[in-house]
């Protein structure tokens, strides 16, 4: 008896994986279709790919009123010492010339 319940509540915590991660965004975006049928975000795009091309001090000023970390791993020529840790929503910055020029997650 002790047995089947064990199998169930493994079969149980699957099927909620399981569907849990099929279909469906991720993204974490609220999305809706305007009368064009083009989805239209109704929150601000905070993915590290909208950071690029932003100026140093508009990239910070992003992060701050969307409460998403970040830090400056490279300006130009100088390389910051970090942490390795790993941080998701954390946007990590390389900047040269005042410009972000890449952005990850970490």
């Amino acid at each position: 008896m002790k047995r089947t319940w064990v199998v169930a509540v493994v079969l149980v915590a699957a099927l909620g994986v399981v569907a849990g991660g099929c279909g469906g965004d991720d993204s974490g975006k609220v999305s809706s279709k305007s009368s064009s049928g083009s989805k239209q975000s109704t929150t601000p795009d905070t993915s590290a790919q909208s950071y690029v091309g932003l100026t140093k001090s508009e990239a910070i000023a992003k992060a701050k009123a969307t409460n998403t970390p970040s830090r400056i791993t490279r300006e130009d020529k100088e390389i910051f010492p970090v942490t390795q840790d790993f941080v998701e929503n954390r946007i990590n910055f390389e900047i040269d010339n005042g410009k972000v020029t890449k952005a990850t997650n970490g």
